[in-house]
């Protein structure tokens, strides 16, 4: 079963993608821009944290060494404070330079659509779901638990292809005769259900009809 929805997920996206690739390259462009500017907003205002802390760090230092030349803090007490603010500098030190480059290589990445079509360029045939067509085309899966909430048991999964994520082919406006023929079909499946509670009802009736007689017998 998840073998074809990824299959399904795969195979639509790429012929959406061909058959339309001026609005497919723009729609993933836009995304890609949002995504990377809230980002880019999030590392900018975790990397002037960090900044601030470590300039933090430096003044705590320079307090605790001239604390320990003054007599005020023992050699002891200097070098425990000196090893735990050390580290913390060190650790936050690796972390904006990890943040900064991130920053850098943000940009609108117009290439991620294009390489998305030169892979899908690659594939004639969606017919079959191979180890290497899951490995080129899946950046990861996301199974949700089952819902039964509607008296049908609905089972959520995102797939996130490989250098645009998750993207959803938009839908055409459904027709009246569409519209009308799923009400018909959600209309046939409450029937069912209603007849299905009414069937184990009076099947429960009727156990408990037999356990009376049988009590009274007894």
């Amino acid at each position: 079963m998840l073998r074809e929805i990824v299959l399904d997920a795969i195979k639509t996206v790429s012929e959406y993608a061909r058959t339309n690739e001026p609005d497919f390259i723009q729609q993933v462009r836009e995304a890609s821009t949002i995504r990377q500017d809230e980002a880019a907003k999030a590392h900018k205002k975790r990397l002037a944290k960090e900044q601030k802390r470590v300039s933090e760090l430096n003044n705590l230092i320079r307090r605790i060494y001239e604390d320990s030349v003054n007599g005020k803090l023992t050699e002891k007490r200097f070098e425990v404070l000196s090893s735990e603010y050390e580290q913390e500098q060190s650790e936050l030190e690796n972390s904006i330079i990890q943040l900064q480059s991130e920053l850098d290589s943000f940009t609108a990445d117009s290439a991620r659509a294009d390489q998305f079509m030169q892979l899908v360029k690659k594939y004639t045939d969606f017919t079959e779901l191979s180890p290497m067509m899951i490995g080129e085309f899946i950046e990861k899966i996301v199974v949700y638990e089952a819902d039964r909430s509607s008296g049908e048991r609905e089972q959520n999964v995102d797939i996130y292809l490989n250098f645009i994520g998750k993207f959803d082919v938009p839908m055409p406006e459904p027709t009246p005769e569409e519209i009308e023929a799923e009400e018909k079909a959600r209309l046939e499946r409450k029937r069912r259900r209603d007849n299905q509670r009414r069937y184990m009802a009076k099947q429960n009736q009727k156990r408990l009809e037999e356990e009376s007689d049988i009590d009274k017998i007894a």
